[in-house]
């Protein structure tokens, strides 16, 4: 209910209905280049509300349609290998955000390094996901059906 002379405005309520979402994933191997962080591939969209992400132009970006505080996670998902460690990190317009995820190599199971972060989005920004490994030499993310590569976008508060 609203008090006499309060206006609705029709395009909040709209976010609160159906607010920013996004579930990417990978569905395609990418190699990744051992010592390298690289940003991740997504070519599926499980949700995009909002059309933040394209699956022919810069696959890896989700790019904000709706200014406010955002949940931005996502994990890097490698294949099977049991030398050194994985990890997993969030980007803003291509910065690096502290606070990487690492997995100890997994021998005979995947790695799955997931990293998360509450960050303030501009519209026009973008957000990346990526992956990083010191396995000795090239290393593909894993792509089965209990372990891909994803990212996870949701709006919180304005």
């Amino acid at each position: 209910m609203t008090q006499a002379g309060e206006i609705i405005d029709a395009e909040w309520c709209t976010r609160m209905e159906r607010p920013p979402l996004a579930v990417l994933k990978q569905t395609v191997s990418q190699s990744v280049p051992n010592g390298t962080w690289g940003i991740i591939a997504f070519d599926t969209e499980d949700v995009d509300t909002y059309g933040g992400h394209s699956i022919s132009v810069n696959t890896s970006r989700y790019t904000c349609q709706y200014a406010g505080w955002y949940r931005v996670g996502g994990r890097a998902a490698f294949v099977a290998n049991a030398t050194g460690s994985r990890g997993a990190r969030v980007h803003v317009n291509a910065n690096y955000i502290p606070g990487a995820a690492t997995l100890q190599g997994a021998g005979t199971l995947a790695g799955n390094p997931y990293t998360e972060h509450i960050l303030y989005l501009n519209v026009g920004d973008y957000v990346e996901i990526a992956g990083g490994h010191n396995s000795g030499g090239a290393l593909s993310t894993a792509v089965t059906f209990e372990s891909a590569s994803m990212m996870y976008v949701e709006w919180i508060h304005a």
